[in-house]
């Protein structure tokens, strides 16, 4: 097995690895750019070494080092997760009518999810995708079932002052 001379192979200077650290956000993209500071450095001579000490396995480190070599640093410095999207992103009429005129339940916004567009949701799922987008439900106050809109008519009219 040969041993690699990393600060030679890594084509990156030591102040330009650094600069790069501190615009990396996170925490996985950190412990790379510092295993390959370390290694520049020589404060580490291996890459066994350096995955001992951020806590990988020595096969995360070839992987790494693989990466490093084919790749290069800023393909080496990026994630490549994107997430899942919800097939309710690009659905205009589901935006107009939250908009609009809202739904007073999960319920009432599931079924009409589900005969518009016919994609099955859960109250669950659904909930969790109006909490992540910040959508809350529309629901109007509490009224009394007795409650007489004429009799409060008359009563303010009556009771104006002048």
């Amino acid at each position: 097995m040969r041993k690699v001379n990393y600060p030679k192979v890594i084509k990156e200077s030591l102040s330009t690895l650094e600069n790069r650290l501190k615009d990396l956000s996170t925490p996985k993209l950190r412990d790379r750019c510092e295993v390959l500071i370390w290694l520049k450095s020589g404060k580490v001579s291996t890459m066994k070494e350096a995955m001992v000490l951020k806590g990988y396995t020595k096969t995360q480190g070839q992987n790494w080092w693989k990466q490093y070599k084919s790749e290069g640093l800023d393909s080496f410095l990026q994630t490549k997760y994107r997430g899942q999207t919800s097939p309710l992103e690009d659905k205009d009429e589901l935006r107009k009518r939250l908009s609009e005129e809202g739904f007073a339940t999960i319920n009432e916004a599931r079924e009409w999810i589900l005969q518009t567009y016919g994609i099955h949701y859960t109250e669950n799922g659904l909930g969790n995708y109006f909490r992540h987008h910040r959508i809350r439900l529309k629901t109007g106050r509490p009224t009394h079932p007795k409650k007489d809109d004429g009799k409060r008519a008359e009563y303010k009219k009556n009771t104006k002052r002048s």
